[in-house]
This record gives C-alpha cells, sequence and structure tokens, in this order.
C-alpha cells in the first residue's frame, strides 16, 4: 500500500480546517501522513489538529509563505525525509470535503498510472454546480477555461491534486518568490505538462468546494470595486489579488513560448493600465473637480 503525504497549508481558518480533519479521519484508506503547514495561525488550529491526528508533522511559517511558499515547504520536507518514490503526495485545500472513500478512490486511479497528475472534480457547497473539471490554457490569447474534453486539459490546480513522489521531483520546485499564491498551481502544472505528465481528472474522485472562502462568487477584480484609489493601488497590487499584473508577468515569462511573450505582456500590461486608470486614476480626478467647485462657490 502506498503511503499518502498529503500537504495541507492552513492560516487562520480553524472551523473551515476542522471540517477537513473530520474527513481526513473517516477515510477508509488510513496510510496517511498530514503535513500540516501553519503559516502563522492564531486561532489554536495546530492543536486542534494535533488533538485528532497522530500522525502528523507541523511545519510553521510566520505569515509570508502564501499559497506556493506553503507547498513548497511541504515539499522540501518531503526530501529531507527522502520517502519512497512510489509514495503519493497530495496537495490540497482545508477548504475542501469529500466522502470517506476519497483517498482510496484515488490509490485506485493512479495505479498502473505513472507519469501522471491527478485532480479531483470540484462542486460548489453553496450552488452545487461543476468548479472545477481541468482547465483549457490557452497561452498565445492568456485565456483560460473549464473543460469537460479530457484531450483538452493542459492544466489543473491545486485544490485536490494527487502525484507520486518520482513525479514531483520530475516536474520540480515552486516558484514562491515569483508567483507567491495566484497562478503558482497553473504555472506547476504547465510545466508538468510540457515535461511529458498526463493530467487526469476522473468523474468518481469529487471534493465540495466552499465557494465564499475559495473567491468563486466573487472575482478578484469584482471584490476591490468602491474602495477608495489609494486602497484601490494597494490592494490591486497585492498578494491578495488574482488580477496583480506583475505576477501576471512572471507567469507569462515562465509559461508562454518566446514568440508570445512579448504580445501578452502587452496585454497585462494594458489591461491593468485600463483598470487603473477606470478605478483609480478617474475618480481621483473627479473629486479633484468637485473640490475645486465647492471652493469656488464657498468663495
Amino acid at each position: 500500500m502506498s503511503k499518502i503525504y498529503i500537504i495541507l497549508p492552513v492560516h487562520n481558518r480553524l472551523e473551515t480546517t476542522r471540517c477537513f480533519i473530520e474527513c481526513l479521519i473517516s477515510q477508509t484508506y488510513q496510510n496517511y501522513h498530514l503535513i500540516l503547514v501553519d503559516d502563522g495561525s492564531t486561532d489554536n488550529t495546530e492543536e486542534m489538529v494535533r488533538r485528532q491526528i497522530k500522525l502528523v508533522t507541523v511545519l510553521n511559517g510566520n505569515g509570508n509563505w502564501w499559497w506556493a511558499g506553503s507547498l513548497q515547504q511541504g515539499i522540501n520536507w518531503l526530501k529531507r525525509a527522502s520517502i519512497n518514490s512510489s509514495d503519493i503526495v497530495l496537495m490540497i485545500n482545508d477548504d475542501v470535503t469529500f466522502d470517506r472513500f476519497f483517498l482510496e478512490k484515488a490509490v485506485s486511479i493512479l495505479k498502473n498510472k505513472e507519469g501522471s497528475i491527478l485532480q479531483a472534480i470540484s462542486f460548489g457547497k453553496e450552488t452545487g454546480r461543476l468548479v472545477d473539471a481541468g482547465v483549457k490554457a490557452d497561452l498565445k490569447n492568456l485565456k483560460f477555461k473549464q473543460t469537460l474534453v479530457p484531450e483538452e486539459i493542459n492544466c489543473l490546480t491545486t485544490r485536490s491534486l494527487f502525484m507520486r513522489f518520482s513525479d514531483l521531483e520530475k516536474i520540480g520546485d515552486f516558484y514562491p518568490r515569483l508567483l507567491p499564491h495566484y497562478l503558482s498551481d497553473f504555472e506547476f502544472t504547465i510545466r508538468a505538462y510540457r515535461k511529458g505528465l498526463n493530467l487526469l481528472v476522473h468523474p468518481e474522485l469529487r471534493t465540495i468546494v466552499n465557494e465564499n472562502t475559495t473567491g468563486f462568487l466573487q472575482s478578484g477584480f469584482e471584490k476591490l470595486k468602491n474602495i477608495s484609489s489609494s486602497s484601490f493601488i494597494k490592494r490591486y497590487f497585492s498578494k491578495k489579488s488574482k488580477s496583480n499584473p506583475i505576477y501576471f508577468t512572471f507567469f507569462v515569462l515562465l509559461t508562454c513560448s518566446d514568440i508570445w511573450i512579448f504580445i501578452n505582456l502587452i496585454r497585462v500590461w494594458k489591461w491593468a493600465g485600463t483598470v487603473i486608470l477606470k478605478q483609480s486614476v478617474l475618480p481621483l480626478f473627479s473629486r479633484l473637480r468637485f473640490y475645486k467647485l465647492a471652493k469656488l462657490f464657498d468663495n
């Protein structure tokens, strides 16, 4: 039986993580080792997990690892532990839940499928709709879309991603400094695809994802509306922003063919310029104009 090493990044989501742990405890497949990457939680998440999971390794950060950095910390631990090449690694969010056969199904699906990485299909907790079944990345036009055609999949998320440790070593590390959070999983799995690994999804391997914590119900850009110009700029260029053009720039440089890099960089910064002009510069001019008119009437 292959051992499953579960890399679980967490940060101050005690009840969300508790639901995940309850799913893990109920698994029919119990040959797993949990690597809890606790990036600076202050809500006793580590203590809760330690009380419920016997075989757990906790890696503590100070809140600056983010998603890619947390996964990389888990990968670094696996390398130091010198685990078997045939053992399975699961990278997964704490805001997903799953049935008691989840791990057992994944091991069965991966059996005799060397050179493959496997993602669970995700459905929304609130809406019940399919939200993630594999991605077709069009790097020529820098567009991404969900696809139900297995042959079109060339990109996956790390929301619930299984692979053998030997295949993880083929893919290589994340780039936490260049892509600390969003787009890091796309870059990682696109790289896996280009190195010849098969990207798989399976209809029987499912998770339920909380859209409110993951952000499916509201895009990163929508969250930045209706705030001040200075706050908009600060948040638009933060690590929490899905639309941050700096990280999109690094993504383009890491994933796109040479012939498309320049064109896509223009796309990224043209879009960024339009957004900044609309959401920050124009409102600022409007407020200045209003201030001048107010002073005129005061005089």
